[in-house]
């Protein structure tokens, strides 16, 4: 029994009452003490010696960004540059989101407008847009510093014949992040990013040139202000309220920086073990060559120390009395699986780990589909939340608008689009290809969206299978490709109606 229980069954018979009220007291006590107890059920919300040391602080997506955005940014470039697995897997990335292109596809209830569209869609988009590459180039260069330094930006320029005729790609580097300051109409600038009294992003504030390039014009250090009808800013929201993107290489860059400290230590190692030299002591009698004597020189010219560090091939003279340790590293049995390790940890936040390290000696068929159905997860997320949203489709809309300009027609600005994506290479064609049949036959998936998936449009690739079925016909040809006439397995297909033409 616990002192407090003995306490109130000795008060309970004098004043009963006291001790009812004692009792109802501890029992409060113990219901906040399990609450208590509950809320430290999670470890990680415990103040003990695991956590020390453990950065908690209370923050917002902007308040992390705006101290380490930039810095990550730099990183990143740097880790593309001068890290071969961070360049190959930037790369893959670019190639798998953006890939050939993301083919827009316009639609309309009247065909002529439909078309007309398409046409001035394709005409713009096959130019030279910003001056010097595509559409296609420069959308490839725009999720390339998504990836890289977090964040590109759209700049739309008007050309001679009017607006939205040219753009021009920026680093985030050029959007003033030092501009952060609450403005009097109830708006306020989040690094460099202008909102209205609603929270409406209203303008970029942005910088000429690039703050890092080594030529730049006398205005460039100066930021103006640009207002959001003109700028496309492409960037993964992780958190509501984040005014702007971070490097996707920042979860991962000390992991990738140890890797490669870790392989330059065993190249080094690998050079000391092929160091084998000869250590030869003279005799008493002898007169020694001590590492520290002069070569000769050429034509009697002062010589060189010798060298006082091992290399292939290397024989010394050491003075007599003196000794040597032969240098001998004992080589690591598991760093090839410890770095294979640390990759896989990487490839999970970015690309598969075949593709970043072109390691497939313990790769099969179920593995290596596994990694590609689950990336290929990853890369519609990036496509249909970032890429179209951010990028395509308002690129899309501006060129309507310019169209609509031009003709006066609103219908126009009325038109839908869909978007014919990269295609998806298959790990077994055979396989792949089988199990998309038979969702196409029972009905799960429409031909068409198959074919956009390659990147293809629908009304088009049919169109000219028919004018190509139309030839076959008229030739009257069997080929073993045309399913009309051949199963699979070259036999007739008579049931259908089709056969051989008579002589």
């Amino acid at each position: 029994m616990a002192f407090a229980d003995w306490i109130d069954g000795a008060i309970a018979p004098i004043a009963p009452e006291w001790a009812a009220r004692r009792m109802a007291a501890r029992a409060r006590l113990d219901v906040a003490s399990s609450a208590r107890d509950g809320i430290r059920q999670y470890d990680a919300a415990v103040r003990d010696r695991r956590t020390q040391g453990w950065s908690r602080a209370a923050s917002s997506a902007d308040g992390e960004n705006v101290q380490g955005r930039q810095s990550l940014a730099w990183a990143g470039h740097d880790l593309v540059r001068n890290n071969k697995y961070a360049a190959a897997a930037v790369r893959q990335l670019v190639a798998t989101i953006w890939g050939d292109g993301i083919a827009v596809q316009i639609t309309h209830p009247v065909k002529r407008i439909q078309q007309r569209a398409q046409d001035s869609w394709n005409r713009w988009a096959e130019g030279r847009v910003d001056g010097f590459g595509d559409w296609y180039g420069h959308g490839k260069l725009a999720v390339r510093e998504m990836v890289v330094g977090g964040e590109g930006l759209t700049l739309w320029l008007p050309d001679r014949s009017g607006p939205n005729g040219q753009l021009v790609g920026m680093e985030g580097a050029q959007l003033d992040t030092s501009r952060n300051m609450l403005l009097r109409n109830g708006g306020r600038i989040v690094q460099g990013v202008q909102f209205d009294a609603h929270g409406l992003r209203v303008g970029y504030w942005l910088y000429p040139d690039h703050p890092n390039d080594p030529i730049r014009g006398a205005g460039s250090v100066q930021s103006h202000f640009v207002p959001v009808e003109h700028v496309d800013h492409l960037f993964e929201r992780l958190r509501f309220r984040q005014t702007r993107g971070v490097s996707w290489l920042g979860a991962v860059a000390m992991t990738l920086r140890d890797v490669g400290d870790i392989e330059d230590a065993k190249r080094l190692q690998e050079k000391v073990q092929a160091c084998l030299a000869l250590i030869v002591q003279p005799g008493e009698a002898q007169s020694g060559s001590p590492l520290g004597q002069q070569l000769p020189g050429a034509n009697d010219a002062p010589g060189r120390p010798l060298e006082e560090t091992m290399r292939p091939g290397m024989i010394a003279r050491l003075r007599p009395g003196e000794t040597a340790s032969a240098i001998n590293p004992t080589p690591s049995s598991n760093t090839v699986e410890f770095i294979r390790q640390q990759m896989a940890a990487v490839s999970a936040n970015m690309v598969p780990y075949h593709l970043m390290t072109g390691d497939v000696s313990q790769a099969n068929y179920s593995g290596l589909r596994a990694a590609m159905n689950g990336s290929y997860a990853l890369v519609d997320d990036w496509q249909q939340n970032e890429v179209i949203p951010l990028h395509c489709r308002p690129a899309v809309m501006r060129r309507m608008q310019r169209l609509f300009l031009e003709t006066g027609d609103p219908r126009f600005m009325q038109v839908g689009m869909t978007f014919a994506l990269p295609i998806r290479r298959m790990v077994d064609p055979v396989k792949d290809l089988m199990g998309e049949i038979m969702e196409i036959r029972a009905g799960l998936k429409l031909l068409g969206t198959g074919l956009a998936e390659r990147g293809i449009n629908a009304d088009e690739h049919m169109a000219a299978v028919k004018a190509m079925n139309d030839t076959i016909d008229r030739l009257g040809l069997a080929l073993d490709s045309d399913p009309r006439r051949v199963t699979d397995s070259g036999i007739l297909q008579v049931p259908s109606g089709f056969l051989a033409p008579k002589e």
